[in-house]
């Protein structure tokens, strides 16, 4: 992350205004969702975000 000075949080690089979402997953799950996303070098937000773009038929658009 980035600061753009003691006075003003830190930046985050290729993120835009995301609302929350809490989502309960059975742990066996969440660890193999862990492992899926370091295997790939990605993020548990990014793969959500792809998978919830492609369940509503956004695939392409920016939500």
């Amino acid at each position: 992350m980035k600061t753009n000075d003691d006075r003003n949080p830190p930046r985050r690089d290729r993120r835009s205004r995301a609302e929350r979402l809490t989502v309960d997953l059975p742990a066996g799950t969440l660890t193999a969702l862990k492992i899926h996303v370091a295997q790939r070098e990605t993020t548990i937000r990014e793969v959500v975000t792809n998978l919830v773009r492609q369940e509503i038929g956004q695939e392409g658009n920016r939500a």
